[in-house]
């Protein structure tokens, strides 16, 4: 009996105790006088996410605050302002952002990897930011196009091999394997070839990274002070194998390149960061860190590939699904590189394929949720944000917003054409983010669209096939489609 008692005692004050750590933050909107949905004593206001899944809830929750500016939202416990308004999302990405510089993540990287500029934060990301901006700048980037020309032609192989055969293609796969390469060649030099040899063991540890155990993340989201356990424990989140292999790699390519004095004839990402370090005539500026650059060639592996393999196969499913606008960016292609492969100067003058790839990017944006921590108690067109508050701009939900874009769901490349991109605010299309802290890949990342859709809409036309579902079905928490993005490839010439 005893037993019992102190057992029923012990789980009574347990469950207190987790009531009370879960509804601690659950004041502060009401404070602000901020409006906010019901929440629950330990999801907060996640349930919902749950029920609906992030996209659609993202647009229900638009459409339900529609006359507000900002509406409040408990992530678990975690207080997140959303902001819907786009006035105020400019100035806390450009005009105000020494208050909002850092983003707001779950968990940070182990180390080798942990000084990556994803998730760096204050000072210590402007100096890594400044160090690394010029190795993004147009004439760097111009330097790494052959090796996006090497694999964008292994990837046409491949698919005309499809196209002779008959074969249905489910373009994510092979659009991953084409990402995967185009980063270890630009960003290490290395020819992996995973679109042939998708067991290579690059694409094998980078894999690992890229999907680290799901049971691990879900309890760090729902009790972050798990993460802090197991960094005391000495337990990574990450496969610390594959992150070992990578930082080992890293410095196996810098050493061969010093010691055979090629530095500054790879042209990669590696190379030019070396190059930059060499060319530096400021010596008071502190210059990065062999762990910042292992973060920083994390940052490359993970935002590259995902970016890349998620905005190719989407733009060539659309363009199946759309056969009047691949005509029309087929034509713009004939009359502007021929049969040539084009060079960075032709594609930037693609301008109905660069029309295509962001409207592709408004119907299934990359980032579709953009996040900041505020770093002082701002004031932003009337709403008091405190200090630690995160805000979020639900990017999906402004990209499918019906007052900007009528007919949202319809894929109208028309939509950015220069006079109807100057007739929206700039903040209603925000795939890459937006000011100092936007994506600092994004000109690489349109370089290789660009290159690559050129390559295959020269030769092949994506269409229709019994395996494709229109309209897409996303995913209720990933940015993929359900049943796949599945084509067939028939040959122009």
């Amino acid at each position: 009996m005893f037993t019992l008692i102190i057992v029923g005692t012990t789980l009574v004050l347990s469950v207190g105790a987790l009531y009370k750590y879960m509804t601690a933050n659950q004041g502060v909107f009401k404070k602000l006088g901020i409006d906010h949905p019901p929440t629950s004593w330990f999801f907060g206001n996640a349930g919902l996410a749950f029920q609906h899944g992030n996209f659609d809830l993202q647009k229900l929750m638009y459409k339900q605050y529609k006359d507000h500016k900002v509406y409040g939202w408990y992530d678990m416990r975690r207080p997140v302002m959303i902001i819907k308004d786009l006035d105020m999302a400019k100035d806390i990405f450009i005009k105000n952002f020494n208050n909002f510089v850092d983003r707001y993540q779950i968990f940070d990287a182990d180390p080798p990897f942990k000084d990556n500029l994803l998730s760096l934060s204050g000072n210590h990301w402007k100096h890594v930011r400044a160090a690394i901006s010029p190795v993004f700048s147009a004439s760097k980037i111009k330097k790494m196009s052959g090796h996006i020309e090497r694999n964008s032609k292994i990837l046409l192989e491949n698919l005309r091999q499809c196209q002779e055969t008959g074969q249905e293609v489910e373009l994510k796969d092979i659009c991953s394997n084409f990402a995967l390469d185009v980063i270890a060649s630009t960003g290490f030099g290395l020819e992996i070839n995973t679109q042939r040899d998708p067991k290579n063991k690059f694409a094998i540890e980078a894999k690992k990274v890229m999907n680290p155990n799901a049971a691990i993340i879900t309890l760090i989201y729902f009790f972050p002070v798990v993460k802090t356990l197991l960094t005391a424990l000495g337990i990574p989140v990450l496969s610390q194998r594959s992150l070992e292999y990578f930082a080992e790699l890293i410095d196996q390519v810098i050493e061969d390149r010093k010691k055979e004095e090629r530095m500054g004839t790879v042209n990669d990402f590696v190379d030019l960061v070396m190059r930059a370090e060499a060319e530096s005539e400021q010596p008071s500026v502190k210059k990065l860190t062999r762990s910042e650059i292992h973060g920083q060639a994390l940052a490359f592996i993970l935002a590259g590939f995902e970016t890349v393999s998620t905005v190719l196969s989407f733009t060539l499913f659309y363009l199946a699904m759309n056969p009047e606008c691949c005509q029309k960016a087929q034509e713009e292609v004939d009359d502007n590189c021929g049969d040539k492969f084009p060079d960075y100067d032709e594609v930037q003058s693609l301008t109905y394929i660069d029309m295509c790839i962001n409207e592709s990017m408004r119907l299934a944006p990359p980032g579709f949720f953009n996040t900041r921590i505020c770093v002082e108690d701002t004031v932003i067109h009337g709403v008091q944000i405190p200090k630690d508050m995160v805000v979020g701009v639900p990017v999906y939900a402004i990209h499918h917003d019906p007052d900007i874009y009528p007919e949202p769901e319809k894929f109208d490349p028309e939509r950015f054409n220069s006079e109807n991109k100057a007739s929206r605010h700039p903040m209603a299309h925000l795939p890459f983010g937006h000011g100092p802290r936007s994506c600092i890949g994004m000109r690489l990342a349109l370089l290789e669209l660009k290159m690559v859709l050129v390559t295959i809409l020269q030769q092949l036309t994506p269409v229709p096939c019994s395996n494709s579902v229109f309209p897409i079905q996303l995913s209720r928490m990933h940015l993929k489609a359900t049943n796949g993005l599945w084509v067939k490839f028939i040959r122009r010439r």
